[in-house]
């Protein structure tokens, strides 16, 4: 199983837009699951409208999911990396409202969205993108 994101951390969006995590929401005064989230936020931390930001950031999301998309093994995408979830920084833990919730009509996921569809298809088309078998090594 291979990943980028998982249920417990950051978005792939929040992953390229906060350095440091941002737990406030909860109650538990940012002291919540690990801070090493391997982030970056080119160069702004949280949302902007600097445009070389914004598109950084998405060349930086389309980097690593053709990574995850063309290496060997399941890939496993977060509900929501595909159309540019936030959850602002923060890790959903004890949390039942927008920040832990997918809103699946986010403007501007289209492309992301198309994005994926155009590496699936690749790796779908392409035989060396996918083990037919898996191999153990046991020596």
């Amino acid at each position: 199983m291979n990943s980028i994101t998982a249920h417990d951390g950051f978005t792939l969006n929040d992953l390229v837009s906060y350095n440091e995590k941002h737990n406030e929401a909860n109650g538990e005064d940012n002291k919540d699951s690990s801070s090493d989230n391997c982030s970056w936020n080119c160069g702004e931390e949280g949302s902007t409208d600097d445009p070389e930001i914004r598109a950084l950031r998405e060349r930086q999301k389309r980097n690593m999911l053709a990574t995850l998309l063309f290496s060997q093994g399941t890939p496993m995408i977060l509900a929501g990396d595909e159309l540019g979830r936030t959850q602002q920084g923060n890790n959903a833990y004890c949390q039942d409202d927008d920040i832990s919730w997918v809103n699946w009509d986010i403007d501007g996921g289209r492309a992301l969205n198309d994005f994926i569809r155009k590496l699936t298809t690749l790796r779908h088309t392409l035989p060396v993108l996918r083990r037919g078998r898996c191999v153990v090594d046991v020596s």
